[in-house]
């Protein structure tokens, strides 16, 4: 018979997340350490910074992080603009 209350009876309570989520985020917690952790952020940010550009902005709140944070954005895009300089050379060095 169907539930008329409108009130939950069983399964699990609010906010638990399922096994396979759980399962799956402990494999890439996994993974990220046996990568090398936050040297592999660091390497990723340096060759490949829209990859870590992408990564950032799934996992930063989506409200304006400039407000909350006092990122200088000048001093940011001074740095992408210097990874992808980076990058740029090192694919001229690739062709050769």
């Amino acid at each position: 018979m169907a539930n008329t209350t409108g009130k939950k009876f069983g399964g699990r309570k609010k906010g638990t997340p399922n096994k396979t989520t759980q399962d799956m985020k402990s494999a890439i917690l996994e993974a990220f350490e046996n990568a090398g952790g936050t040297a592999y952020l660091q390497r990723l940010a340096d060759d490949e910074p829209r990859t870590f550009a992408m990564l950032l902005s799934r996992i930063l709140p989506s409200e304006n992080i400039n407000e909350n944070r006092n990122i200088n954005v000048n001093e940011m895009t001074e740095r992408l603009q210097e990874g992808r300089a980076r990058v740029a050379q090192l694919r001229l060095v690739e062709k050769d």
